[in-house]
């Protein structure tokens, strides 16, 4: 039996990383996290290189850069999740990258995931 991707989810707010939790795993998606830090983020690809990564720009301990240059360096896909973050800026430095700013409905997750995955 094959396991199902891995994404990292990284998001310091409960209610929306719950949320996004419950999408990815309606999705038949194994959530890694959810991790509320960049330093939770960090010990969480130790042991798992994530299939993708849903990345929160602001964190309680920071910005979210980074880990975001970890998982880029090691061609982990990234959507960045996030209310505040310039999405053209983040594309520039992370070419490929998707950006799904906050709020966001459960579809418009669903299809950002989707579109990495393919």
């Amino acid at each position: 039996m094959e396991r199902p991707p891995g994404i990292l989810v990284v998001e310091d707010e409960a209610i929306v990383a719950l949320d996004l939790q419950c999408i990815l795993e309606d999705m038949g998606v194994s959530v890694i996290g959810p991790c509320p830090s960049v330093a939770s983020g960090m010990s969480a690809v130790e042991w798992r290189k994530p299939d993708a990564a849903i990345l929160d720009v602001q964190l309680a301990d920071g910005e979210v850069y980074a880990l975001a240059d970890a998982l880029h360096a090691a061609q982990v896909p990234l959507i960045f999740h996030s209310g505040h973050a310039d999405s053209a800026q983040l594309s520039k430095r992370y070419p490929g990258a998707r950006f799904c700013p906050k709020p966001s409905s459960a579809h418009d997750i669903e299809s950002c995931v989707a579109a990495l995955m393919a």
